[in-house]
Formats: structure tokens, C-alpha cells, sequence
């Protein structure tokens, strides 16, 4: 105690000295005379922590003879602190800090930042006011005392300068997420934060309030921004990019607040999260809804520059038929925004002119109708209303968009989204606008029967009214779902229907051949709906190789059998229009077959397009799948060739076997089967395979002997290596295939050849030559780039050295076929021509290993059938270079 007494003592006397120095002064005009400062005797006795520690839940006056030193780190020369000031327990890493509420004015001119100070303790009052600690005089309310601000009088009791200069404070940066109660009364900047949407275009403060904006980082952690209405930079708009930002650091209860002492503290210029722009003023429109079109990019395009359109808003969801989404259009075109909000129609008016900044957006395909909005964690989503200040400025005018005016059969791509006005057509059916409380679609037509669908939804306004009956114009916005539609706003958009109906009987409505047989394939009943269907012939009625009152019509995928009531002689690959109007559809075990057809139901034909075929294997020729359909096989070849084409023949690619028949009637029956080996297009028809002419016929290859030793599908490529050991790690690549057969294989004539990166031809050099060699059965086959290496490496001798530059020797970004004795590719890693890297077929500083599911060779690259590992490789794959020996399992199936 006696030491506390002499402290005390020297304190007494320099605090009366500076007493009589300023005892004239009656105002708040303080100043420090020159010279008048702290000596070296007087020292701190306490620290910080220990003086925080004296506060056990309430309020409580200091007694004990206690000097502390810290560093001031307020200022109130812009006005933005009042009535105290805030100081550290060091200028640069503080770990504390104290507040002192002070009622004198100007205290910057006493107590510049950066100024040491000493304070003697006893006397003043002690609160931990929210979280913050507070030191400073008593203050009684209704018989509660409470700290209150220091009288002027007794400043000089307790607050000295040091002699010292004042020396300068570096602000700690912290992140939002690491401050804590340590940082509380410090100098801190905040790093990569920005003010949240709610606040941007707003003035620090309100003119003579404290205000309160709220500071946020790109994870969403967030301070509060308090602003004194009487700061000299009150009425200055808030920044609105990112950066930094520095202040005193205060609590409130679970709330920490930044205090900044001017506009130096301030320094946000970056781009805000996201890369967002935003605009105080309305933007400047620089684009148009066709070339931000023109910008997408395969399945999604999100804009980084600064793009703004001027639009005008032709859809919204005030009758319930569009929801969570909005339609815009320009001299150029319309296109659909995706909004996760309902009631759009209060902030977006119809015709409403609205400029759209659309950095920040992504323009993706939904259902083939490109549409902006924003990508979420990864996924494609609407925007929020939280953002709608990122992206809309709707401006103080309007003006009715007038429709385009467009027939049918002239709608394209470019006119989706746009407000379009279609006259003299009607509906086909009669029914209310929304049928059984769901979506419901209504097919409308032109005079000429060319159609288009109108979508409802179950929300709409007018949902159980009756839809127009008669002839005229609708009016809605162009959509795209899969096909063309219009989307209506509200029932206006058909109040112009009221004509007398056309005569569409001669015109039947065009639907898919697909969607036909869902909706009527199960059913044997006479279609009643005027419909029409467009196919392709594949039969040829001049050879005469197909009963004649029959045909084969293909659509994209869908094959199909007609039944004429008479002969109908198309020719073949004719484009055809088929009524469908009495109709009947019967599925049976073959596939479709169409009933009751006449030359009246042929509306039309005209030269059509060859459908190419689809190449099969022979197992799968009389699946139902390929039922009616073109189809290739490939290498085939007649067994015997010296027959003619009349009776049975039977057709082998040296694996498998079936026959192939012709008519009698066929104008080719008697003509001898052709030679050499190759590609036979054909139909599977019922229970036989029909080729339509002998053009079906292209054996250009020589004949092969299929007494050669060579298995169908028993040998493939089962492991493939380029471990990511060193710089020697390419001695140790190799490449493994596996007998699946209980037999052995004796590999005469087979090669492994490598195609480089995007090479369509291989060299010499990478061809592995097999001969010599066989694979017992259920066993492996290891080809090693470098047998030493190899067998040093993994601890045996492969059976083979493939050699540098060999198929066994690729840095994984390679395509490798396995072709057996007679020239035939019969497996296959990768895809000749595709460079492997980034790719589901990249394999570099990795594995390409084939699933054990897999029990037989495939001449077209599967990816499921693999499991890789590599660098870069595509989604799919695993992203883990592997390492030799203990990644890899040589001469292991």
C-alpha cells in the first residue's frame, strides 16, 4: 500500500499543476500548453484485463490507487464520436481496450490519436455496458446509477498525457467471423466486407440521428456501420464496392459495432461479392436482349461485364397464369426472367419500363427456352427479391408494347419470349381454360391446320371459364417448352375470338409420332381427333420384297407398320402426311401397327430425306426395341455365296448367325447374294429381317475366313496405368487385358494401337503387335511400356515389353483399340479424335480400370463401364492421381 500511496501522491501533484494551467478555462475549448506532460515517474500499476476483472455484474466505483496506460485511438474531430474517447493497450497487436466517456467537447485537440495517456483510475465508475466496458463519472436516473460522462472539472484528476509523441496506431485486420471480445474498444479494419443492399444509395447518416447500416462479408457475417447524424460526412452516400474498412470496435450484447473517425477509414472500391455491380443512379443501357441471346454458350453463360438493358415488362403473375417469373422485351426480342418470389405484379407493372443490369446473371436453357436468372451453390435458380437491387431499375414511365403480329407456321426461335398477336386461328377442343384443377395445355390451329399449344396454369384467375369457341386472334407471350406455346395474360389476350369457326377437317393437327403413341398406343379404338403424324417411308414398294398393301413409316426413333385398305406405291424415303382420323393403333409383339388406312389419309408426300441407320449388333436385331426401324449391321457376310437370294441364306459375322428371307414376289429373289464382307441396312420386321433393295448390300470388304482363331467378345481391356511417381514414372505405365472365356486365346493377328491427344490415324510406332501370344483362360495379360522398370517397380515380368511410344506407353490423355485377328476393332478406351484431358476418358497421372461388372469387349467407348482416376479429369471421374506400385493391381482382374 505504501507503494499505491507514493503513485498516488506523484500523480496529485503533476494532475495540480495541470490544474493551475487550465483553471481559467470556463469552456469547452480546451488545449494542451505546450510542454505540460506526464514525467517519468509516473507508471501504470495495472493492467487491462485487471481492471476488467474488478467488474463481477454491476456497476462499481474504482477505490484502489490504480494508473493505467494506454493509447488513444478515437478521434472526434469529424464528429462522428462524442462525449468519450477510446484507447488500447498497444499501437500495433492491441489484445485490450477501454472507452472513457468524457462530457468536453473538441477532444481530439487533448487527445490526438495516437497519444499515450494515464489514467488514475480510483474515483472513476466502472459498468460492462452491453459487452463493452465503460469507464467515466456517475450518472443517477430514477435512483440507478449508471456511467456517465466525466465532468470537465475533474479531468485533470484522472487523465495525463505522456511527454511522448504521439505515435502512430496500425489498425489489426481482422474477417468478420474471427473477431471477439479481445478486439472490442481497438482499432480494428475489416476485410472483404461491403454495406448490405438494404442500405446502398443511403447517406452515412440520417441528418441529426445516429444511424445504424449493417456491414457484410461475402459469407454473410455481418457488423454493424453506427454513424452520427452530426458527422461532417453525414450526407455522403455510402461506398458500394467491397474492401476495407477501419473503426473502433464496440458490443452490444451479441452485436459488435464499428465506429469509423472520418472518411479516410474508408476504403471499398473492389467489386462487391459475386462480382456484383450495382448503380445508384439508373444505368446507362449499353446491350439488347439479341445479343445477350447471341452470348450464350452451350448449356449456360453467366455475364461478368457490365451489360444493361432497357426493357419494358410484358408479363407478370397478377391473373395467376405465369409464376415466379417475368417476361421483358425490347426492339429486339423478349426472353423470361426466373424469379423466386410471388406477387411480382406489385413491384413489376405491366408495360412498365425497367432497365436490367445483368452482370452477376446466368442465361440458361430450361426446357430449350433460354432464361436469366442466377446460379445457387452451383444450380441454376431464381433471383430473390434480397437481390433485386443488384439487377432491376425500374424507371417513372410506361408504355403499351404492341404484339407482334406472326402466323404459325412463321414462328421461330427468335420470337421466343416475345409478345406476339396470332390471328384468324381457334381452339380444337372445347373445354374450360384449366381441365381437373391442373396445368393445362390447348391446342389451337390456323385455317391450314398448322397448330400451336396455349399453356394455362392451374393458378389462373379465369381458371373455370369456358375457352373461346369461335375464330380470331390471341394474343400472349412466345414460349418454349419442349415445343412452341403461348402463354396468355389474362383473358383479354382472347377476347378477340369470336368469329365463326374455319373448316380444319381437311387439315389434320400435326402431332408427334411419339407423343401419339403414348397418348393413344394402348388403345385399339378409331382415333376421333383430327391429327396427322409426318414419317419417313423405309419400305421400297418397287422391289416388291414387302406384302403390298403394306409400308414401314419411320419418325426420328419410332418405327411403325401401316396397313393400307389399298396399294399405295410410295416411293421410298418419301416424306408423308398421314391423317389420322378413324384410324386404328394396336401394339403388338413387334411393335406398333397402324389399321384402316386410305389414299384419303395420305395428305401429302414429298422427297424426303434417307434415315440413317442405326447400328445394332446381331443380338440385338429383333429386340422390340428395333422393331420397324433402319438398322445396320456391320461385317457380316453371306456363308454360302454362291446361293441366290431366293429361299433362306444364312448371314454370319463369324460369331453369330440368322438368317435373312426374301419374297418370292422380291424383283430380286433370283439374283445370287452378293460377295465379300461389310454392312447390311435392313428393317426388323416381325419375325424376319426385310432389306428393301440390294443397295441394302455394301460388301466392299474381302471375305473373311472365319476358321481364324479369334473370340467374339471374351478378350478386353481391363486396367490401364501413368502413375504419378516422378519424372521415371513413364517406365512404369502399362496396360492389361483380360480372358473373361473359360478357354484359351490364342492372339494371332491382334494388335493394341494407340491414337495421340485428337489424332484420327495411328503410327506404326504405337501398334503392339500380339501375335505369338495367348491368354489362358480367366487370366490376365500384362503389356508393359518398360519390362525392367516394370518388373522393378511391381515385382514381376510382364508378359509382354510394349515398348516407348507403344499403345502401353500413354500419358493418359490417349484413345487405345483393341482390334483382333481379322482387322476388327473390337474394344476400345476413349474416343478417337477427342483429346483426353478434362474429359471422362483422362486417365494422366492416374488409372483407367474396367468395373468387374464387365464381362465382355466393347467396340464403342462406354464410360460407365470404367472407374478412372486422374488429374483434371471430367465430372465422373475421380480426381486422385494414383501412385505406383501400391495404386495399382497388374495381373489382378
Amino acid at each position: 500500500m505504501k507503494k499505491g500511496r507514493n503513485i498516488q501522491k506523484m500523480f496529485m501533484v503533476l494532475c495540480c499543476v495541470l490544474g493551475f494551467m487550465v483553471a481559467c478555462v470556463h469552456d469547452d475549448n480546451y488545449a494542451t500548453p505546450d510542454n505540460l506532460c506526464a514525467t517519468s515517474n509516473i507508471v501504470s500499476n495495472t493492467t487491462f484485463e485487471a481492471v476488467k476483472a474488478l467488474y463481477q455484474g454491476e456497476i462499481l466505483q474504482i477505490q484502489d490507487d490504480l494508473i493505467i496506460e494506454g493509447y488513444v485511438i478515437s478521434s472526434d474531430e469529424a464528429g462522428n464520436f462524442f462525449g468519450s474517447i477510446h484507447f488500447q493497450n498497444h499501437p500495433t497487436n492491441p489484445t485490450q481496450g477501454l472507452q472513457l466517456e468524457i462530457d468536453l467537447r473538441e477532444l481530439y485537440l487533448l487527445y490526438p490519436v495516437g497519444q499515450k495517456i494515464y489514467l488514475n483510475l480510483k474515483g472513476l465508475y466502472l459498468d460492462n455496458d452491453k459487452e463493452t466496458y465503460k469507464l467515466g463519472g456517475a450518472f443517477t436516473a430514477f435512483g440507478n446509477i449508471t456511467v456517465g460522462r466525466l465532468p470537465a472539472s475533474k479531468l485533470n484528476e484522472h487523465v495525463v498525457l505522456s511527454c511522448e509523441k504521439p505515435t502512430v496506431i496500425y489498425a489489426n485486420k481482422h474477417q468478420i467471423s474471427a473477431l471477439d471480445s479481445t478486439a472490442v474498444n481497438t482499432l480494428v479494419t475489416l476485410t472483404n466486407v461491403e454495406i448490405t443492399p438494404e442500405s446502398l444509395c443511403a447517406t452515412f447518416a440520417e441528418e441529426e440521428e445516429t444511424t445504424d447500416h449493417i456491414l457484410t462479408d461475402c459469407d454473410g457475417e455481418t457488423v454493424v456501420l453506427r454513424n452520427s447524424g452530426f458527422a461532417d460526412f453525414q450526407s455522403v452516400l455510402l461506398p458500394l464496392g467491397n474492401g476495407e474498412i477501419t473503426g473502433v470496435l464496440t458490443q452490444e450484447r451479441n452485436n459488435y459495432v464499428l465506429t469509423i473517425r472520418d472518411l479516410n477509414d474508408v476504403s471499398m472500391n473492389e467489386n462487391r461479392c459475386n462480382d456484383v455491380t450495382y448503380f445508384c443512379e439508373t444505368p446507362v443501357a449499353n446491350t439488347s436482349i439479341l445479343s445477350l441471346k447471341e452470348k450464350f454458350q452451350e448449356e449456360s453463360t453467366t455475364f461478368k461485364e457490365v451489360l444493361v438493358i432497357e426493357t419494358s415488362i410484358i408479363a407478370n403473375d397478377k391473373e395467376g397464369n405465369f409464376y415466379k417469373e417475368l417476361y421483358v422485351q425490347d426492339s429486339t426480342g423478349g426472353i423470361k426472367i426466373s424469379i423466386d418470389e410471388t406477387n411480382l405484379f406489385e413491384d413489376f407493372p405491366m408495360y412498365q419500363k425497367m432497365k436490367i443490369a445483368v452482370n452477376g446473371m446466368t442465361l440458361q436453357k430450361i426446357n430449350g427456352e433460354l432464361t436469366l436468372g442466377v446460379l445457387n451453390n452451383g444450380t441454376f435458380s431464381g433471383i430473390e427479391e434480397d437481390d433485386f437491387y443488384r439487377f432491376f431499375y425500374i424507371e417513372n414511365e410506361s408504355e403499351i408494347v404492341e404484339p407482334k403480329s406472326i402466323r404459325i407456321d412463321e414462328i421461330s426461335e427468335d420470337d421466343i419470349g416475345r409478345l406476339v398477336a396470332i390471328d384468324s386461328v381457334q381452339f380444337v377442343e372445347n373445354s374450360t381454360f384449366v381441365v381437373s384443377n391442373k396445368n393445362t395445355n390447348h391446342t389451337f390451329s390456323d385455317c391450314e391446320a398448322n397448330e400451336l399449344s396455349m399453356r394455362i396454369s392451374r393458378r389462373f384467375e379465369n381458371a373455370n371459364e369456358q375457352i373461346p369457341q369461335g375464330n380470331g386472334k390471341i394474343i400472349g407471350v412466345l414460349q418454349y417448352d419442349e415445343n412452341y406455346q403461348i402463354g396468355i395474360r389474362n383473358v383479354d389476350d382472347v377476347s378477340q375470338m369470336v368469329n365463326e369457326p374455319c373448316n380444319v377437317l381437311e387439315s389434320a393437327t400435326e402431332i408427334a409420332l411419339e407423343m401419339l403413341l403414348l397418348q393413344h398406343g394402348n388403345s385399339s379404338e378409331a382415333i376421333t381427333e383430327n391429327l396427322k403424324i409426318t414419317a419417313t417411308v423405309t419400305s421400297d414398294y418397287a422391289t416388291r420384297n414387302i406384302d403390298s398393301q403394306r409400308m414401314i413409316v419411320q419418325n426420328g426413333n419410332i418405327g411403325v407398320e401401316l396397313q393400307l385398305e389399298t396399294a399405295l406405291e410410295i416411293p421410298i424415303y418419301s416424306e408423308v402426311e398421314i391423317a389420322l382420323r378413324g384410324v386404328s393403333i394396336e401394339q403388338t409383339e413387334f411393335g406398333f401397327s397402324f389399321s384402316g388406312i386410305t389414299e384419303n389419309h395420305i395428305l401429302n408426300v414429298v422427297a424426303g430425306e434417307e434415315i440413317l441407320p442405326k447400328t445394332i449388333s446381331i443380338d440385338e436385331l429383333f429386340s422390340e426395341e428395333n422393331q420397324y426401324k433402319v438398322i445396320q449391321l456391320n461385317n457380316v457376310q453371306f456363308e454360302n455365296t454362291a446361293n441366290t437370294f431366293s429361299g433362306e441364306n444364312i448371314l454370319t459375322n463369324c460369331e453369330m448367325q440368322f438368317p435373312l428371307s426374301v419374297l418370292e414376289t422380291a424383283t430380286f429373289v433370283n439374283t445370287t447374294v452378293a460377295e465379300g464382307n461389310g454392312t447390311l441396312v435392313g428393317i426388323p420386321y416381325q419375325n424376319r429381317l426385310y432389306v428393301q433393295n440390294l443397295s441394302a448390300f455394301q460388301f466392299t470388304n474381302t471375305y473373311e475366313d472365319c476358321s481364324l482363331q479369334y473370340t467374339s467378345d471374351a478378350i478386353f481391356i481391363s486396367e490401364i496405368a501413368d502413375p504419378d511417381n516422378n519424372s521415371t514414372a513413364v517406365n512404369m505405365r502399362f496396360i492389361e487385358i483380360y480372358n473373361s472365356s473359360s478357354e484359351a486365346v490364342n492372339l494371332d493377328g491382334w494388335v493394341l494401337r494407340r491414337y495421340t491427344n485428337t489424332n484420327v490415324e495411328f503410327t506404326e510406332r504405337s501398334v503392339i503387335d500380339l501375335s505369338g501370344y495367348e491368354i489362358l483362360p480367366n487370366a490376365t495379360f500384362v503389356i508393359a511400356a518398360d519390362a525392367v522398370s516394370f518388373e522393378a517397380t511391381y515385382g514381376f515380368t510382364p508378359h509382354l515389353d510394349g515398348g516407348t511410344g507403344g499403345a502401353a506407353d500413354s500419358n493418359g490423355d490417349d484413345n487405345i483399340e483393341l482390334v483382333d485377328g481379322n482387322g476388327m476393332v473390337v474394344d476400345i478406351f476413349g474416343v478417337v479424335g477427342e483429346d483426353g484431358s478434362g474429359t471422362n476418358h483422362e486417365f494422366e497421372d492416374g488409372r483407367a480400370v474396367r468395373k468387374t461388372s464387365v464381362v465382355k469387349n466393347n467396340s464403342s467407348y462406354t464410360f460407365s463401364e470404367w472407374i478412372i482416376y486422374n488429374d483434371t479429369g471430367d465430372s465422373g471421374t475421380f480426381k486422385e492421381p494414383k501412385t505406383a506400385p501400391q495404386d495399382y493391381t497388374p495381373g489382378v482382374r
